[in-house]
């Protein structure tokens, strides 16, 4: 039933994944393109433009999550494997799977604060776009969410008995 579900898991990861990063590609190109804005009108103009630094701000948190979130699911976050590199494999294993529940706590944490924090900032309007501070802030929640469901695919890809050919 494992090999089953970690199957099913690695194809929902694997299409979350891609469209995170087709998400990401169009928040950070809207990024740059409003920032490019910003200086043309200011510098070029000279008529700011009041709402492009908070409109950036707000795409750059939500770009930092949803790409660590597609560094997990690709094994890109850095790691300090000095002193795990040196355990034999089956204790490497071991610890590498106690180190990935022990993310997959702090992320499900994480996700909790980031669903109450959205809860409480409902309310709140942000300055200069005046849309509900939720909004930013629910870059956190959803970031976490995704880091789980990737940690929790290669949590069972880990302990799911390889098949040798």
């Amino acid at each position: 039933m494992l090999p089953v579900l970690g199957n099913t898991l690695q194809q929902i990861s694997d299409i979350i994944a891609r469209i995170t990063e087709v998400i990401l590609i169009i928040v950070l190109s809207t990024m740059a393109v409003v920032v490019f804005l910003q200086v043309v009108f200011r510098y070029v103009l000279n008529f700011p433009l009041f709402w492009t630094e908070e409109f950036a701000r707000y795409c750059l948190v939500w770009s930092s999550l949803l790409g660590s979130a597609v560094a997990v699911k690709r094994g890109q976050h850095i790691a300090v494997t000095i002193f795990v590199a040196r355990f034999p494999p089956a204790l490497r294993r071991g610890l590498t799977i106690i180190a990935l529940i022990a993310v997959a706590v702090i992320l499900a944490v994480i996700l909790w604060g980031g669903i109450q924090l959205v809860a409480i900032t409902r309310a709140q309007i942000s300055p200069a776009l005046r849309v509900s501070m939720s909004v930013p802030y629910l870059a956190v929640p959803v970031g976490a969410a995704l880091m789980l469901l990737h940690t929790i695919v290669i949590i069972v890809n880990s302990i799911t008995p390889k098949k040798t050919a």
